[in-house]
This record gives structure tokens, sequence and C-alpha cells, in this order.
């Protein structure tokens, strides 16, 4: 090879060398970092939608085993016999631990505007307190509907973040992907610009050291 064309080879090694490089750290600046963006931002909302679904359903269960025992113990104070005055005392203890599920679940749907908050609580807190002074069926009855309205309304909350979490988990998983084709190519841009490198130093170190100016003649 001439000393023109190693020159020409490596001042072509060395600027194929530096595009590679280039094109290496925009690609991680511009395509690689921002989709690592996106993937923590969808990740981050599906792991808090599915905190507030094991928040939702806790409640809603907590709601389904106090209400149980609360039908059981009307049920009894409503028996021929029965002790009305110790069965009212007994269910007002059941409605109080009814209602820290139930309050709880209102503001956990208030906070992400589901419902009017105030305007819910209201309702409630008045048929809550009519439960508990007045023992009948009929304040019974409209408590629990207006309980199985709001622990409803917080499933259908639930089931509604499942959806959306299920759709999140499709596309993390196509941007997912994609990052492993964005990484791959990131390093073969890599890889390509340090080999083109590599070769003008050897063409560099082939050629050997250059030659100027006039020469001394032999001895």
């Amino acid at each position: 090879m001439s000393a023109f064309l190693r020159s020409r080879a490596k001042v072509i090694a060395l600027i194929a060398g530096f595009l590679f490089s280039v094109v290496g750290t925009l690609w991680a600046l511009l395509v690689t970092d921002r989709l690592d963006g996106q993937i923590q931002q969808i990740a981050g909302t599906r792991t808090a939608n599915a905190v507030q679904i094991d928040r939702l359903q806790r409640l809603a269960s907590e709601y389904f085993m106090a209400n149980q025992q609360g039908d059981l113990i009307f049920i009894m104070g409503l028996q021929p016999g029965a002790n009305r005055d110790l069965a009212a005392s007994v269910y007002q203890g059941n409605i109080l631990d009814r209602a820290t599920p139930v309050r709880t679940m209102i503001v956990a749907l208030g906070e992400e505007n589901q419902l009017d908050l105030n305007q819910t609580y209201s309702t409630y807190r008045a048929l809550n307190d009519q439960a508990k002074q007045n023992f009948t069926m009929e304040n019974f009855t409209r408590l629990k509907d207006n309980e199985r309205d709001i622990i409803m309304q917080g499933q259908a909350r639930a089931d509604d973040l499942a959806n959306q979490n299920a759709g999140l988990d499709a596309v993390l998983r196509t941007k997912q992907s994609q990052q492993s084709r964005n990484n791959v190519l990131g390093v073969l841009a890599a890889i390509v610009g340090s080999a083109a490198l590599l070769a003008a130093n050897l063409i560099v170190e082939k050629s050997g050291p250059e030659k100027s100016g006039p020469q001394p003649p032999p001895d």
C-alpha cells in the first residue's frame, strides 16, 4: 500500500471512528435515556395502581367480614326473648367496626376524585348516626345499602385500575423490547467506532515513522 493510500485509509478510519462514537453518544442521550425515563414513569404508575388496588380490596374484605357479623347480631337481636338492650349495644359496636373501612374507602375514592368526599361522608355519617340511635330494620337497611354502594364503588375502581395495569404491562413490554434493541445498536456503534480507531492506529504503526526533510547521504 502506498503512503498516499495509507494516509487516506488512516483519515477515513479516524473519521469513521469519530462519527460512530458521536452517533453512539447521541443515541444514548436522545433515544436510550429518553426511553428509560418513559419506562420508569410507566413502572411507577403501575406500582401506584397496584398499591391502590391492594388498599381498596383490603378495605372491601374488612367491611364484608364486619358486615356478616352485623347481620348475625341484628338477626339475633330480633329473636323472641332476646335482650334488645344488649343486642343494640353489640350492634352499635359492630357499626363502629364497619365504619372504619367504609370511611377509609370514602377517603381513598375522594383522593382520586371518584366521588364527592364531603357530600358522601355527610350522607354516610347521618345514616350511621340514625342506625346507632334507633335500632330498627329500616335504619339498619338504609345504612347497609349506603355502605354497600360505597364499597362496590371501591371494588369497581379496583377493577378499573387492574385493567389499566394490564394495558400498562403491554406498553411496558413493548418499550422494554425497544430498549433492548436500542442497547444492542448502541453497543454496535461503540464497537464499530472503537474498531475504526484501532484500524487507524494499526495503519499508523504499519506505515512506520514519517520521513520528512533531506536525508543524510550514506557513509
